[in-house]
């Protein structure tokens, strides 16, 4: 038999395998993966509740900030049949706690084109059909018979008073208490049950 003189045969079985280098690869890229899809699984695994409680507290945010910014009055509107939360500006000198939000302004605000307006659609979130107010408490009125209910948010910083119970209607075990506070329009959020 006749050797190729540039393949020497040494004898010995060669055993495959990964170097360190690529096996540090490997690891690296599975640690960026899962750092990227982590955080999206866990928020598509978020309860009604949570949900629910995010979307008042952002729309809360929100209208303060806008307030702020653009120095002028916003309001978060709550249409509680439907479970829907707006921001919007709040009408000039209007006094109450349904600040002259009525059914009627409601629908014109849906058929009015924002875009046009303000550059970018408004705030919009909905509540889940699993979770409702049990109580809603706005500059120390109830609103709980009331469609709509408004809670204004001011250039200074500060907005109306609003207390709060969100309930899991399915479970009834899951009751959350939300205390907007008035001088700093922050949203605090109690466990009741």
């Amino acid at each position: 038999m006749r050797e190729f003189p540039f393949i020497r045969s040494s004898g010995r079985i060669g055993v495959a395998g990964f170097t360190l280098v690529e096996l540090l690869v490997a690891v690296m890229l599975i640690s960026v993966m899962m750092f990227v899809a982590v955080p999206r699984l866990m928020g598509m695994k978020k309860s009604p509740m949570v949900r629910a409680l995010d979307a008042i507290e952002e729309a809360c945010n929100e209208a303060r900030s806008k307030a702020i910014l653009g120095n002028r009055p916003m309001q978060v509107v709550i249409y509680g049949a439907v479970g829907e939360i707006l921001v919007e500006p709040a009408p000039e000198g209007v006094m109450g706690a349904t600040n002259g939000v009525s059914l009627a302004s409601f629908e014109a605000m849906h058929q009015r084109d924002t875009l046009e307006r303000s550059g970018k659609p408004p705030f919009h979130a909905a509540l889940d059909s699993e979770v409702a107010f049990r109580k809603l408490t706005v500059n120390s009125q109830n609103m709980m018979f009331s469609e709509l209910a408004a809670i204004r948010f001011f250039s200074n910083g500060t907005c109306d008073s609003m207390v709060g119970e969100l309930t899991h209607l399915r479970s009834g075990s899951e009751i959350k208490r939300l205390i907007l506070e008035v001088i700093t329009a922050r949203l605090s959020i109690e466990d009741i049950r």
